[in-house]
């Protein structure tokens, strides 16, 4: 058929690969003025319609003139069709394969048999690797441009296609490995075609730094580099000590929160799954275990990242000072080479006296009333309860008596935490209000708001304690600051409450109760709850706790921690806590509060945790690379004074050179600068030119020297995983190579030429067909003996 129409208008057919017509590859017909369907047909109608009314009352033969006005129908038709200007057109589109680029590590590093537990080197590794993903890669060969380069100080092109032997691989002998400059000559082999990945097996020691740019690089022509990691990152095997923060001072019967900070090498949590290891609190004198926490992955150090610190809680007994040690426990001692630095001793001073609550409210509320006689069963806490209305008279009750509302710091001083309820700002003179935040400040009292629906927060946003309120007075703009849920909420506990200590609902090592983040108790429900927004947050805010909404997967902070000065403040956005009581009594709402009230107290005794850190990442850098240095202050405070520009000295250990300053820039609580270290060694690094309190931070470097990698073979499967995220790769373990084929992305180019057209109106063969219907017509219409 295709070949009658060609031969008809005078076209080329679809075996001739120059000329365009029926039956050509890509062909397909068209218009030059294209009308959608429905207009072709309207019009035809038209036509149609025309044509019959022309010939319906002229007299003869009716099947005569139905002859002739299908004639006339039809040569009109084809006049209309000519007019849009048919034509054949054809899209020449070509697919061009996209490359795959696989570079495999041929250093001498590759020697060390730490590949297995039994002694398999990672060159063994990396044989077995392509042994066994030979058919794999073999079948992604048939789709893709897949290149093999094999590199050391240089890269050289090993195969294309399918992968080589791995017999042939030839010895390793490299005494260095540039990955930076292996990248860079696979991106040159491709050219400008298109990559689908650059997957890169190596162990990671690389005696050159990887430039960021080149990462970047990748990331923004999207070629994802692929890591797969060779041998085993655990080249000693240590875990130490390395800080133990705590308070020196407590209250009697609190729960005082002992924080771990571990130092590990060579260890993962393959390693903790066969041979537990525990952290243990035990009182030196009698040797009594009072907690232990079992280590978990998230515990060790990994990327070059300190893990999360371990939280033991004990509750000290009696008045005076009490030694306590911190110890490592494993079951196997050959995992930790290095015992002494497994056990750590701190003193904690026990105060006997009650501590002493002022709480001041508004109305008397359901958490008024509750909350009222916590305190006053609590035989730990003295307190004093207020009713502040209106005219500025009180309503008083409690252990402890009052004369008047505080009004200096002097009237302020015997209370170690103030909770402030639901009671308008307006019936604090302003004395009082700049008396309680110096208070906060400089006494280190705690001061605890209890929302509720008439001032507490917003109320207070334009006065002196704003600045103890978690959000910016001006993150509202004209708006406010917060809005309240408009259904009922659940709550669910924070890390970081876990790791501060309170909020410990359950008797497990979480803390949390899981029954009240269930809607479905009922009495887990509550029913008025703050919605905080965290984006209006200060910089040195903690969010304890979070509200969930119930008929939706909304969620926001609910209770949060920050401090301020010697001080701290937290904010509980919800007064129906008193609802828990449905579920287990007064046990939920006095484990909520209790601990919460003892935290913030704790600033008037005294306070060890740290005001600021100092972080050098990363830890053990090279000579000439780029280390970012971080300080990080956690008083709001002192974020408030803090300069835009901080500087820090680095200062040798091993020689009395000339130390060098850093300069961190920055806002918020963080600042951040880039150290260059010129030579190997040990260094000290220590802020300058802020208070004594953040300028005896300091932290120490390790510089080591990396030119020649048969100095330090142990693997870099940090370096390895920082890199292919980095780009929008990813980490593929040696097991899943041959997977690694089936998952690369598809970055074949689709190429189309301008498209070819030919016209069919104009054909002779078109005007023979007009000139027939006309001469058909015309004889008709003289047989009718019409003009």
């Amino acid at each position: 058929m295709n070949e009658l129409l060609n031969a008809i208008f005078g076209l080329g057919g679809g075996g001739d690969t120059q000329s365009l017509g029926f039956g050509s590859p890509d062909a397909h017909p068209g218009f030059t003025h294209a009308m959608p369907g429905w207009a072709i047909v309207l019009v035809v109608l038209c036509i149609t319609a025309i044509v019959w009314w022309s010939y319906r009352a002229i007299p003869g033969s009716r099947t005569l003139r139905g002859g002739l006005a299908l004639l006339r129908a039809a040569l009109l038709t084809l006049l209309f069709v000519l007019a849009l200007g048919p034509r054949i057109e054809q899209t020449d589109i070509q697919t061009e394969q996209d490359w795959v680029l696989v570079l495999l590590d041929r250093s001498s590093s590759l020697e060390t048999p730490d590949a297995s537990a039994s002694g398999a080197t990672r060159s063994g590794q990396l044989r077995g690797m392509l042994a066994q993903s030979q058919e794999q890669w073999s079948r992604l060969a048939q789709d893709k441009h897949v290149v093999w380069m094999g590199f050391d100080e240089r890269a050289r092109l090993l195969a294309e296609g399918s992968p080589p032997d791995p017999e042939t691989l030839g010895p390793t002998g490299g005494l260095g490995t540039d990955i930076d400059a292996a990248i860079r000559a696979a991106l040159r082999q491709s050219a400008a075609r298109p990559v689908s990945a650059i997957v890169l097996v190596s162990d990671g020691r690389s005696t050159n730094a990887v430039d960021p740019e080149l990462i970047e690089t990748l990331a923004e022509r999207q070629i994802p580099l692929v890591a797969v990691p060779l041998g085993n990152q655990a080249p000693v095997r240590d875990l130490a000590i390395a800080r133990v923060d705590h308070p020196d001072a407590v209250f009697a019967q609190d729960m005082v929160p002992v924080r771990v900070t571990l130092d590990t090498r060579g260890l993962t949590g393959d390693d903790l799954v066969r041979s537990p290891v525990q952290i243990e609190l035990v009182d030196h004198e009698l040797g009594t275990v009072l907690d232990r926490v079992e280590l978990g992955p998230e515990h060790l150090k990994a990327d070059e990242k300190p893990g999360e610190p371990v939280t033991l809680m004990h509750t000290p007994q009696g008045e005076g000072t009490q030694r306590l040690d911190v110890r490592i426990v494993s079951d196997r001692p050959g995992d930790d080479l290095n015992p002494s630095n497994d056990i750590s001793g701190l003193e904690i001073s026990i105060v006997g006296r009650p501590l002493r609550v002022l709480y001041i409210d508004g109305y008397p509320r359901w958490e008024h009333r509750y909350l009222k006689f916590m305190l006053l069963r609590e035989r730990s806490i003295v307190s004093s309860s207020l009713l502040l209305s209106a005219s500025r008279r009180y309503i008083q009750e409690g252990d402890e008596l009052i004369p008047s509302i505080p009004a200096t710091l002097e009237d302020w001083e015997p209370f170690d935490v103030v909770v402030l309820g639901d009671v308008r700002s307006e019936l604090f003179s302003q004395q009082q209000l700049e008396s309680l935040l110096e208070h906060v400040r400089t006494r280190g009292a705690g001061l605890l708001w209890v929302a509720g629906p008439s001032s507490v927060p917003d109320g207070y946003l334009g006065t002196p304690l704003a600045s103890l309120l978690p959000m910016r007075p001006d993150a509202g703009g004209s708006q406010p600051t917060t809005s309240v849920w408009g259904q009922a909420v659940t709550v669910s506990g924070s890390d970081e409450a876990a790791r501060l200590g309170v909020l410990r609902l359950n008797d497990d090592r979480s803390g949390w109760l899981d029954r009240l983040s269930d809607p479905d108790t009922g009495w887990s429900r509550l029913q008025w709850a703050l919605q905080l927004d965290e984006s209006s947050f200060k910089p040195g805010v903690s969010v304890l706790a979070y509200a969930n909404a119930v008929d939706t997967n909304q969620s926001s902070p609910l209770i949060t921690l920050m401090r301020y000065g010697a001080g701290s403040s937290a904010l509980v956005g919800t007064d129906e806590i008193w609802r828990w009581r449905y579920g287990r009594g007064e046990d939920l709402p006095e484990r909520f509060w209790l601990p919460l009230i003892r935290a913030l107290g704790r600033g008037t005794v005294a306070r060890r945790a740290a005001p600021a850190q100092l972080i050098v990442s990363p830890s053990s850098p090279q000579p000439d690379q780029p280390t970012q240095v971080t300080l990080r202050v956690f008083d709001q405070q002192r974020i408030d004074a803090l300069p835009e520009r901080v500087r820090v000295r680095v200062s040798s250990i091993a020689d009395r050179g000339e130390p060098a300053e850093v300069e961190l820039v920055g806002t918020g609580d963080s600042r951040v600068g880039t150290w260059v270290p010129d030579r190997p060694g040990s260094f000290e690094l220590r802020p300058l030119g802020l208070d004594a309190a953040v300028s005896d931070i300091a932290v120490r470097a390790q510089v080591l020297d990396m030119s020649d990698e048969r100095r330090l073979l142990d693997s870099d499967h940090a370096m390895l995983t920082e890199i292919s995220t980095r780009s929008g790769g990813w980490l593929a373990l040696p097991e899943s190579f041959a997977q690694i084929a089936s998952e690369l992305p598809n970055r074949a180019r689709t190429i189309t030429s301008p498209p070819r057209r030919v016209s069919l109106w104009d054909r002779p063969v078109v005007l023979f067909v007009i000139i027939t219907l006309l001469t058909l017509e015309w004889i008709g219409r003289r047989t009718l003996r019409l003009a």
